[in-house]
């Protein structure tokens, strides 16, 4: 078949498809699929079954110990200078316990987290309870939760407090650390609460907090889904190169986990039912990874990618990640700080008619980021979004079905399988691999050293 009558049968394919919203679909239906848990079990063997059933090859698990969290009860009350209840607080992925009794101490309200509003109060931090906002300076790039916390608890503070910055009574969550079990308790509390704590300290002395936590750990497995589309190789001879196209399937266990990413997974297995047929038929082999544990600071993608041989990793050829790829519109790519694949995308984006928004920036909080450290071109599939929104309703109870729009769906499906088309035919290289050294400076080059290091994730020594 011809590339153009090829591509308009893809092109037909996602778009007129009503598979792709009915795994979404499927997948909400199991619940939250968070690590550890019944749902988690079920989406899996949807996934591999799935795979089988669209033809895809080597349809394999990769499994890794880990160490399982769960939660339990979390409460919150102000004690002083009046007593009041916070009704939203939630457990943070990974946050231990409180001892018994819980904890009082006096809180601090250090706006967004920046590294400068840390620095201006560092010597008010020790022995306080730490509060600070979901939001990120405008303009600048996104404070991560991870790096917020990871500066409190270097600063020493005994408690920490992630106030949504959006209304609605939604208390966000999320990972503290990488697979590990933090250092000091931890809440997320809705923005109406963080309005509560803040009034008081607008009008009084010093307010006080007690905070009771109590959560599990014990040791677990997870695994992650693999299945491939075959090439027929960049040379002729069947010794082939790959192009991964990977999204996590886990969720946050107080939702759906809709948006956050069962859109992504079920698009990754939208385009391997698209591609299925064309095995021996592309010149790179399409790999289809879904991973599990990325909801633990990155932690299953990274366990992964560290597993693999020098000579597996070089016969990546490049690594699109689709996580959260559904949501918003105007489709674009950050690059990774691989400026050299601007050229080719620009391209790509005028062969297709679809104006693509593209952006080196670097983003170390997704399953991506385990392959750029190993030196692999990577690109993470995004859309537009109010910079006010931030995460929106990613890491709330409000993750669910109802957020994800169809036509925007199928839109990403459309747009992604148009770019994969041409990255599995593409002659000669898509990018430069980078060497570790160039790795590391890369990271320096976007001030990127200082925030992975309070995350407790900088590579190097």
């Amino acid at each position: 078949m011809k590339s153009g009558k090829l591509e308009k049968r893809i092109i037909g394919e996602a778009w007129t498809s009503s598979e792709l919203y009915a795994n979404v679909e499927r997948l909400c239906d199991f619940g939250s699929r968070f690590s550890g848990t019944q749902s988690e079990r079920q989406a899996r063997a949807f996934i591999k079954g799935t795979f089988e059933a669209y033809g895809l090859r080597n349809v394999r698990l990769a499994t890794f110990d880990y160490l399982s969290w769960s939660r339990g009860e979390a409460t919150l009350r102000v004690v002083h200078p009046s007593e009041r209840a916070l009704s939203s607080a939630l457990s943070l992925v990974y946050s231990p316990s409180t001892a018994a009794g819980g904890l009082r101490a006096a809180v601090l309200d250090l706006g967004m987290g920046t590294k400068e509003a840390f620095a201006a109060r560092q010597d008010e931090i020790r022995g306080k309870v730490v509060m600070v906002s979901s939001d990120s300076p405008r303009g600048g790039r996104r404070i991560h939760r991870r790096e917020k916390y990871g500066r409190a608890v270097a600063s020493g503070a005994v408690g920490f407090l992630f106030v949504n910055h959006l209304p609605g009574m939604l208390a966000p969550t999320g990972s503290l650390r990488a697979g590990a079990l933090a250092e000091i308790p931890a809440v997320g509390l809705s923005h109406e609460d963080g309005f509560v704590i803040r009034r008081l300290l607008r009008d009084n002395d010093g307010v006080e907090l007690e905070m009771h936590i109590e959560n599990q750990t014990k040791p677990g497995e997870f695994s992650h889904v693999l299945g491939e589309v075959p090439g027929i190789g960049n040379d002729g001879r069947g010794e082939n190169q790959v192009v991964v196209i990977g999204a996590h399937y886990d969720g946050h266990d107080i939702s759906q986990g809709a948006v956050d990413d069962a859109s992504g997974t079920a698009l990754v297995m939208e385009l391997a039912r698209i591609f299925a047929p064309l095995a021996g038929k592309l010149r790179r082999t399409l790999r289809f990874e879904t991973y599990a544990a990325e909801e633990l600071g990155v932690l299953g993608s990274t366990r992964y990618v560290e597993s693999m041989s020098d000579a597996e990793v070089a016969a990546v050829d490049f690594m699109l990640n689709l996580d959260g790829a559904a949501l918003g519109s105007n489709r674009g790519l950050a690059l990774q700080g691989m400026e050299e694949l601007s050229p080719l995308f620009s391209n790509f984006a005028r062969e297709m008619g679809y104006p693509l928004n593209l952006s080196i920036r670097v983003n170390t909080a997704s399953d991506h980021f385990p392959y750029l450290m190993r030196g692999v071109p990577t690109a993470f599939m995004g859309a537009e979004r109010p910079p006010s929104r931030g995460r929106g309703f990613g890491h709330t109870r409000a993750d669910t079905l109802d957020k994800v729009d169809e036509v925007e769906l199928r839109e990403s499906a459309m747009v992604a399988a148009r770019l994969l088309l041409r990255l599995a035919n593409l002659e000669g290289e898509i990018g430069r691999r980078r060497s570790r050294e160039e790795i590391r400076q890369l990271l320096l080059d976007h001030n990127l050293k200082e925030p992975l290091e309070a995350q407790g994730k900088w590579p190097f020594d």
